[in-house]
């Protein structure tokens, strides 16, 4: 999302303020829902749960649709969902984490530093910000705060750069080749010269930015390796004839913040984004197209068992939680797809 932020859909300011502006709406109405519905005591302390949209699965219900959703509202539904995704890890770290311990967010801190040098020294090789991102993790670990936030702050700092002009660079590895092959059978008997070989992998690290480079090796094993295990993981709950005696107001309260919520807070955020000219709303895409990508942002699951997870220690609520999370998610899903699947573009009017 950082590099649509920088070089992509939403480099415009105006552009990106919409999507930001219906995730705050869809973070802050589905935990205000949440607080008058739930219960006092320690239930209250779910309020958390219903803020995250699951970002896999709701666009993934995009993708399905094919052509009947434009690719405007895709990177919108993308943008906002993980916006509220960053939002609902600052609320882990802040809000539901253990005891913090100074000295190790300090060093933190520290670390943070450093990748801020890496980032304005223009250092393009993305080993220094793995290594350097592990022991951001570490720090943040064992100062007390929930170590997702360490993903989130490295990703700020790893660079993204505009798209190459691939004519230059044509020319300039068509010149590289050319020299090297007036050298003749000796190119073919050993190869290109060292210094060819290290002007075309200049050539080839200029192709792509670290943030891209990195989003092409690991976002097919985080999509179809981590996401899966999480969700198999985390989503499993035994049902009982007892399971749900006494907690129908928790099961409300989530369920509640999810299918109404998320959509009401979205949409009216995003509303009145537009008609106070703080935001511009693509012509390619219609308001009621717009509901039901907000609609699919009520699918929380993952998110939202995650945060389920460090707010209710008991086990009978955090199985009550995981019921209705997954009893929303399906309930958003489907309302979602109806309203995107019926829906007509502007420009199909």
């Amino acid at each position: 999302m950082k590099r649509e932020f920088t070089v992509g859909h939403l480099a415009n300011s105006r552009s990106a303020a919409l999507p930001i502006a219906a995730a705050v709406g869809g973070m802050i109405v589905p935990a205000l829902m949440y607080l008058l519905l739930s219960p006092a005591g320690p239930l209250a302390r779910g309020w958390g749960v219903p803020m995250a949209t699951d970002t896999a699965f709701a666009v993934a219900l995009i993708v399905m649709m094919g052509r009947r959703v434009p690719l405007e509202l895709r990177v919108f539904l993308t943008a906002a969902a993980i916006v509220d995704d960053i939002g609902a890890i600052l609320v882990v770290a802040v809000f539901y984490a253990a005891d913090l311990h100074i000295g190790y967010l300090a060093a933190a801190a520290g670390t943070l530093v450093v990748l801020a040098f890496l980032n304005r020294s223009h250092v393009y090789l993305v080993l220094p910000y793995i290594l350097i991102g592990v022991v951001l993790w570490a720090c943040i670990h064992a100062g007390g705060l929930h170590a997702t936030l360490a993903g989130v702050l490295l990703a700020l700092f790893i660079p993204t750069r505009p798209p190459p002009n691939l004519h230059t660079l044509m020319m300039q590895a068509d010149a590289i080749l050319l020299e090297e092959a007036k050298h003749g059978g000796e190119v073919l008997r050993h190869g290109p010269s060292l210094p060819a070989l290290n002007a075309l992998d200049f050539i080839h690290d200029r192709l792509e930015s670290p943030a891209d480079r990195l989003l092409r090796r690991a976002g097919a094993r985080s999509s179809y390796f981590v996401l899966p295990i999480f969700a198999l993981a985390n989503a499993g709950v035994v049902l009982s004839g007892d399971v749900l005696a006494g907690r129908g107001p928790l099961v409300l309260a989530i369920m509640a913040g999810l299918v109404l919520g998320k959509p009401l807070g979205l949409i009216v955020a995003s509303m009145v984004a537009v008609r106070t000219g703080i935001a511009d709303k693509p012509e390619a895409y219609s308001w009621r197209q717009l509901a039901g990508a907000g609609a699919l942002a009520g699918i929380g699951f993952t998110m939202s068992l995650f945060i389920a997870g460090q707010a209710f220690p008991s086990a009978g609520d955090f199985a009550v939680a995981k019921i209705a999370i997954l009893a929303a998610s399906l309930c958003a899903g489907t309302i979602g797809t109806i309203i995107l699947w019926n829906a007509k573009s502007p420009t199909d009017a």
